[in-house]
């Protein structure tokens, strides 16, 4: 394909997939959309909490030891994706956590930390969810999986409660092969959907108290 025409069929791809995310989001907004809850799960290590996500997405119980929930686009196919992780914060019996350490655990000087090792740090801010304090990170990642090459960018939370740390991420990947520019386009256009995502989460256990 000649290269004028080869940018041509990139942009109507990108229009495409920036039309699907608007309708998603559009969706979701009108309702149409699946409530997931920790309720019994023994994973949430005794946090009930929710999230809601795209009716046409796809949920599955995480295969790892501290993930909960994963949802995928397209019914499980697609390329966005978004995960509920919850960690206990492993401290001496009796220790108390006061809202210093929880300032300093979120302190933008080091939220490149929390950015997991050889990925890349895009950017990152202070935040709340359901109240609770917290931070965002954005940050990208090239992975190999099985032999083949994945690229991968990450929208993701985490926020304190009760000695327990919830980490809520989303994504947008596709295979290494791809323009990289096709993926920062998937992702600034799914954006809006994964912060309405993240806004959704209710931790029942708080409001229970």
């Amino acid at each position: 394909m000649r290269p004028l025409l080869a940018l041509f069929a990139f942009s109507l791809f990108l229009s495409e997939a920036a039309l699907a995310q608007q309708s998603n989001l559009q969706r979701f907004i009108n309702g149409e959309r699946v409530t997931y809850s920790t309720a019994g799960n023994p994973k949430a290590k005794g946090i009930e909490m929710s999230f809601d996500y795209p009716a046409s997405w796809g949920g599955a119980d995480g295969k790892r030891p501290n993930t909960l929930y994963q949802v995928t686009s397209e019914k499980g196919r697609g390329l966005e994706s978004c995960n509920l992780v919850i960690k206990e914060i492993n401290l001496p019996p009796g220790t108390k956590i006061t809202s210093r350490d929880i300032e300093e655990l979120f302190d933008p000087k080091g939220l490149k930390d929390f950015v997991p090792a050889g990925n890349r740090f895009i950017s990152g801010k202070r935040t709340t969810l359901d109240g609770q304090p917290g931070a965002w990170v954005q940050f990208s990642q090239d992975a190999d999986r099985a032999g083949v090459s994945l690229q991968m960018i990450w929208l993701m939370y985490q926020v304190y409660y009760d000695r327990r740390v919830i980490i809520f991420s989303c994504g947008v990947g596709d295979s290494g092969d791809k323009p990289r520019e096709l993926v920062q386009q998937r992702f600034g256009a799914t954006l809006p959907l994964f912060q309405l995502i993240a806004n959704s989460i209710i931790i029942q256990s708080k409001w229970k108290k």
